[in-house]
C-alpha cells in the first residue's frame, strides 16, 4: 500500500474512533451535568431552603413554648396568690372569732364571779344578823331573868347581908354570861369572815384570766415567677453556606486534540511499516 494511503487510512480510522470517543465522553459529561443541575435545583438548594425554614420555625416554636410556659406560670402564681390571700383572710376571721369568744367567756366568768361574791357577802350579812339576833334574844332572856330575880328578892323583903350576897351572885352570873355571849359573838363573826375569805379565794382561783389577742397570721407573700430568656435572633451563619451547583469532572477531548491524535496515529503507522526504507 502506498505510504500516503496508509497514513491517511490510519489517521482516518483513528479520527473516526476519536470522534466516537469524544461524542461518548460529551454525552457522559452532559448526562452528569444534567444530574448535577437536577440535584442542585431539586435537592441541594430546596434542602438548604427547607433547612433554613425549619431552623426559623423551630426558633419560633421555641419562643412560643417559652412564652406559653411563662403565661401558664404567671396564671398559676396568680391563682396561688388569690388562694393564699383567701386562706389568710379566713384564718384572720377565725382568729378574731376565737378571741371574741374568749372575751365573751371572760365577761361571763367575771359576771358569775361578782354575782357569787355578792351572794356570799349577803349570806354572811344575813348569817351575822341572825347570830346577833340570837345572842340578843339570849341577852334579853338574861335581863328578864335578872329583873325577875330582883322582883323576887324585893317580894320576899330580904335585906341586909343576905340580899346583898344574892345580888352580887346574880350580877356575877350575868357578867359571866355576858362575857360568854360576847366571846361567842366574836367567835361567830371571825368564823363567818374566815368562811367568806375562803370562798373568795376559791372563787378568785376559778376566775378566767383576761384573754390577750394572739398575733395575726402572717400575710402571704407574692408567689415568685422565674425569669425567662428568649433565644437570640438568627444570623446568616446559622443557616450555613448556600449550596452551589456541582461541576462535572468528565473529560471531553477537543476537536483539535482528536485531529492531532489521528495525525499522530497515521505517522506512527507509517513509521512502524516503512521505517528505514527508501523510496528510490
Amino acid at each position: 500500500m502506498d505510504p500516503g494511503t496508509a497514513i491517511a487510512v490510519s489517521a482516518g480510522l483513528n479520527f473516526v474512533s476519536g470522534l466516537f470517543g469524544r461524542s461518548s465522553a460529551k454525552k457522559a459529561k452532559n448526562k452528569e451535568e444534567a444530574f448535577l443541575k437536577k440535584k442542585y435545583e431539586e435537592y441541594d438548594l430546596p434542602g438548604w431552603e427547607f433547612g433554613k425554614q425549619r431552623l426559623i420555625a423551630n426558633r419560633d416554636e421555641q419562643i412560643r413554648g417559652i412564652k406559653l410556659a411563662a403565661a401558664n406560670e404567671l396564671k398559676l402564681a396568680k391563682f396561688k396568690d388569690e388562694n393564699n390571700l383567701r386562706n389568710y383572710q379566713q384564718r384572720l376571721k377565725i382568729a378574731n372569732y376565737e378571741h371574741q369568744a374568749k372575751v365573751g367567756q371572760f365577761r361571763k366568768s367575771e359576771s358569775l364571779y361578782h354575782r357569787s361574791v355578792k351572794e356570799a357577802m349577803d349570806q354572811k350579812q344575813i348569817r351575822d344578823e341572825e347570830t346577833r339576833a340570837n345572842f340578843a334574844y339570849q341577852n334579853e332572856d338574861r335581863i328578864i331573868e335578872s329583873i325577875r330575880l330582883k322582883s323576887d328578892l324585893a317580894a320576899t323583903s330580904q335585906t341586909g347581908q343576905s340580899a346583898v350576897s344574892k345580888m352580887q351572885s346574880m350580877i356575877a352570873s350575868e357578867g359571866r354570861e355576858i362575857s360568854i355571849l360576847t366571846r361567842n359573838i366574836i367567835s361567830a363573826d371571825r368564823e363567818s369572815r374566815m368562811q367568806l375569805r375562803t370562798f373568795l379565794t376559791q372563787a378568785d382561783a376559778q376566775r378566767m384570766l383576761r384573754p390577750t389577742k394572739a398575733p395575726d397570721p402572717l400575710k402571704p407573700l407574692k408567689t415568685p415567677v422565674s425569669d425567662r430568656i428568649l433565644p437570640r435572633a438568627l444570623e446568616e451563619f446559622d443557616f450555613g453556606p448556600k449550596p452551589i451547583k456541582g461541576v462535572s469532572f468528565q473529560q471531553v477531548p477537543s476537536m483539535f486534540s482528536t485531529i492531532a491524535s489521528a495525525a499522530s496515529a497515521g505517522f506512527s503507522t507509517y513509521t512502524q511499516n516503512y521505517g528505514g526504507k527508501t523510496t528510490g
